[in-house]
C-alpha cells in the first residue's frame, strides 16, 4: 500500500470523490512525463524529483480517464473537443 493509498483510505466517499475530481481537473498532458513513464517502465533510472512528479502525474491521469477525459496525446488527437479547447484558449478562457 502506497502513502497515497493510506491517505485516501481514511476519507469519506464525498471527500474522496472531491479529491479525485480535483486531481482530474488539474491534470494536463505532458510529453516529458510520458517519456519518463516509458523510461521507468523499461527499468530506466529516474531522479527522485522526477519519480515524485511522475507519481502525481499518473494519479491525475488515472483520475481524468476515470471521469471520461481523453488522456491521449493532444497532438495526435483530431477530436472536436481539441478544436473547441483551442478556440477557448484563443478567447482567453
Amino acid at each position: 500500500m502506497t502513502t497515497d493509498d493510506q491517505m485516501l483510505s481514511g476519507m469519506t466517499d464525498q471527500t474522496l470523490a472531491r479529491v479525485l475530481r480535483d486531481r482530474a481537473e488539474a491534470w494536463n498532458y505532458s510529453a516529458e512525463l510520458e517519456k519518463a513513464a516509458e523510461l521507468s517502465a523499461s527499468g530506466g533510472q529516474l531522479s527522485p524529483n522526477t519519480r515524485m512528479s511522475l507519481s502525481f502525474y499518473e494519479n491525475g491521469k488515472r483520475a481524468a480517464a476515470a471521469l471520461g477525459r481523453d488522456v491521449s496525446d493532444p497532438f495526435n488527437s483530431r477530436g472536436a473537443d481539441r478544436i473547441a479547447a483551442a478556440y477557448d484558449n484563443l478567447k482567453g478562457n
